[in-house]
């Protein structure tokens, strides 16, 4: 009972300060910037969208409703399911609602949204906050539309995308920033032992800042001979690596490792900044969407150039074409794509549908045919074939086909309110195949990044980091005594050298500390030295108040120590960031909507209770 009341002493302050630290981001709202035009939109969806806005600014709310059912009947047809960009306008208006008060007009301006794009998550995430505001105290509904905008959000590419790349962003941020501290408590606390070991090699005496000026030389030598400024902290560590404990090396050893897998990881972790602003990637979502600005993109990719080669732009191509009535083109371009893969079912059965469309009954039975001869169990194939027979009034054959996709796949069939043929898709496997495919550009960035840091030594040769540096650590090793290796004190923690310990009892301890406590001869006076060691927990508990973990290395607990700033710099850098960071580019909103400050103060409190339960219990294991 005393202990977790100590406990709960020892850390609620901790936590208070974390959460005054993240009170600012409440006010930060996501600003959602809808960079809308209608020239990304098919003519006839972009004067349906321009009528049904002047509808709306003339109160004409009934007109606007009809000409939007109007406006999802021909998307069916075409085979558009979503109107990002109209959607993005209407929850921008709506953002702007909430800000006045207006909560009803903001609820109506959501649920207009999701008509536009029912399969954009971030509809039903406003939806939510609008209907809490709206009513917080009865917040079902608010629940049900955040719940459901988290399950669309799982079969949207860009938000997993995004919300993974945040994750990995977090995780990466994190890892930097806690390696950071860790590196330069590392120095502080094992450099001037390392000056020590050289004066007790050589007998030159160093004291004051002569000490500092002989550790500053030490660590900028890389600068001296043109390496860049990436050899410092791996020289640091090289330096230090003999007075470390155990688990601090394994950090250290990590890292290393890690620089040295560079040429492997550093153009992957670009695909998360980059992938955005693909053009290829861009037309193949917003195709396999069924996204009306899929328009617009294939206009950029055509002007563009340069896919004549690229099955899954070909492809999307060629369906956006069909979509938007140019048969002759869209023919032109599976005719492309069939000089690379020509007989993939896939390709098959699009130009059947191509034929189907243009009346060309024959050759549309042929290509189905063919399809399934290639894929027997391809429902789709089996629905189109069934419409080409009724237009052939083979009514028997017909009614064969459509109970044989009905057997293969029924939900599909079902599900199924278009008037032609169904095209199939690429799966959603091909977007992440793109996202992270090897380019030109992508490894070039990542040469350049690498070169900055680690001059003259190109990407490729990475590897080479790890020998150097184990280089460095044997040649320290035979220059450097191992008696001079360093052992940290009993009563204050600090960093001291064998040679330079002193005993108390069975204590090893610096000679501060055992010139004061030097009196004590038997174990009768063990309770002076203990409270000496609830001073070093009292002080380590202190660090963890403004840098959790920071006070695990001061206690000689490293690992722990870096995994838990790892975490606290990752928070921090979501905290700081979180206007940007829960935010989609263009009219992709926001991510979690206004779940993402309820998990930052969550996960805060977390890791100061996690910090605090370990130092008090490690201050009560020393007593």
């Amino acid at each position: 009972m005393r202990r977790g009341i100590s406990l709960y002493r020892e850390f609620l302050p901790a936590v208070v300060i974390g959460l005054i630290l993240c009170w600012p981001a409440q006010a930060a709202e996501l600003n959602r910037t809808a960079s809308f035009s209608t020239k990304q939109l098919p003519a006839w969806a972009e004067d349906a969208w321009l009528e049904y806005r002047a509808d709306r600014s003339a109160g004409q709310f009934k007109e606007a409703s009809d000409l939007l059912a109007r406006v999802k009947e021909q998307a069916w047809i075409t085979g558009t399911r979503n109107f990002d960009y109209p959607a993005a306008v209407m929850l921008q208006e709506g953002e702007e609602a909430l800000s006045k008060g207006t909560l009803n007009e903001a609820v109506d301006l959501g649920i207009e949204a999701q008509q536009w794009a029912p399969d954009d998550p971030n509809n039903l995430f406003f939806l939510a906050k609008a209907r809490f505001r709206q009513n917080p105290f009865s917040p079902f509904a608010a629940i049900g539309n955040y719940v459901h905008g988290l399950s669309a959000g799982a079969g949207d590419f860009w938000f997993m995308f995004y919300t993974l790349g945040r994750l990995v962003l977090i995780l990466f941020a994190g890892l930097l920033g806690g390696f950071i501290v860790f590196y330069l408590l590392s120095l502080v606390r094992y450099l001037p032992l390392l000056v020590h070991s050289l004066h007790e090699l050589s007998g030159i005496a160093l004291t004051g800042s002569a000490v500092w000026v002989v550790v500053v030389t030490l660590l900028l030598m890389p600068l001296f001979v043109g390496l860049g400024a990436g050899f410092i902290v791996l020289s640091g560590l090289c330096l230090v690596w003999l007075y470390m404990a155990r688990n601090e090396r394994m950090v250290a050893a990590l890292f290393v490792l890690a620089l040295s897998l560079s040429s492997f990881w550093l153009p992957t972790m670009l695909s998360w900044f980059t992938a955005d602003q693909s053009t290829e990637l861009i037309l193949l979502s917003r195709v396999i969407r069924g996204d009306a600005a899929a328009t617009g993109a294939a206009r950029m990719m055509e002007a563009q150039g340069g896919y004549d080669r690229n099955g899954p732009v070909l492809l999307s191509l060629a369906i956006q074409k069909k979509r938007e009535g140019e048969y002759a083109e869209a023919l032109e371009r599976y005719q492309q794509l069939g000089k690379l893969e020509s007989d993939r079912p896939i390709i098959l059965n699009n130009i059947g549908n191509l034929y189907f469309l243009m009346k060309q009954y024959d050759e549309a039975v042929a290509h189905y045919k063919q399809s399934l001869a290639k894929d027997p169990r391809d429902a789709i194939s089996h629905y189109n074939l069934n419409l080409v027979y009724r237009e052939l009034l083979r009514f028997n054959d017909a009614k064969q086909e459509l109970e044989a996709a009905q057997q293969i796949n029924l939900p599909l069939i079902q599900s199924y309110r278009g008037l032609g043929p169904i095209d199939k898709l690429f799966s959603k496997k091909t977007l992440w195949e793109v996202a992270f495919a090897e380019s030109p550009s992508k490894l070039e960035e990542s040469r350049k990044l690498f070169q900055n840091l680690l001059a003259p030594l190109p990407l490729d040769a990475s590897p080479i980091l790890l020998v150097l540096f184990a280089g460095g650590v044997i040649v320290l090793r035979l220059v450097v005594s191992r008696k001079l290796t360093a052992t940290d004190c009993a009563l204050c923690g600090r960093a001291i050298c064998f040679h330079c310990q002193r005993r108390i009892l069975d204590l090893k301890t610096c000679a501060g500390c055992w010139s004061g406590s030097k009196n004590v001869k038997r174990k009768a006076d063990l309770p002076q030295i203990k409270i000496r060691q609830r001073c070093i927990h009292r002080m380590a508990q202190w660090i963890s108040v403004f840098f959790p973990g920071a006070g695990h290395f001061y206690i000689g607990w490293g690992m722990r120590g870096f995994v838990f700033l790892a975490f606290f710099m990752g928070i921090v850098f979501t905290v700081f960031f979180r206007n940007r960071f829960f935010q989609l580019p263009g009219e992709r909103a926001g991510i979690l909507g206004f779940g993402g400050l309820l998990i930052v103060i969550l996960g805060l409190a977390i890791l100061y209770l996690q910090v605090f339960r370990d130092l008090v219990g490690a201050s009560h294991e020393k007593s």
